[in-house]
C-alpha cells in the first residue's frame, strides 16, 4: 500500500511542475512594454504574467508590475497575445 502512495504522490508533484514549465515558458526571456502614447518603454525580463499584470525586472528599477491594458508587448521570444489569453 505504502508503494502505491508513494507512486501516486510522485505522479501527482510530476504533472504540477510540468503544468508549472509550460505555464511559465516565457518565463525569464526579453519584453519590451511600451505605453499606449508611446512616452514610455520598459525592457526587461519576463517574470510572469499574472491576474492581467506584466511581472518584469528591469535593470534600473528592479521588479516591475505593469497593467497588461495600459501597455503593448512586444518580443521576439513571447507569443505577447497567447501570454494573455492564457491567464
Amino acid at each position: 500500500m505504502r508503494k502505491t502512495s508513494f507512486l501516486n504522490t510522485a505522479l501527482c508533484a510530476g504533472a504540477l511542475a510540468l503544468g508549472a514549465g509550460q505555464a511559465l515558458a516565457g518565463e525569464g526571456s526579453e519584453i519590451t512594454l511600451k505605453s499606449l502614447d508611446g512616452s514610455v518603454v520598459l525592457i526587461g525580463e519576463l517574470q510572469g504574467f499574472e491576474a492581467g499584470y506584466y511581472n518584469i525586472i528591469v535593470s534600473v528599477l528592479g521588479l516591475v508590475r505593469i497593467e497588461e491594458g495600459l501597455v503593448t508587448c512586444h518580443s521576439s521570444a513571447i507569443d505577447c497575445a497567447a501570454l494573455v489569453s492564457s491567464s
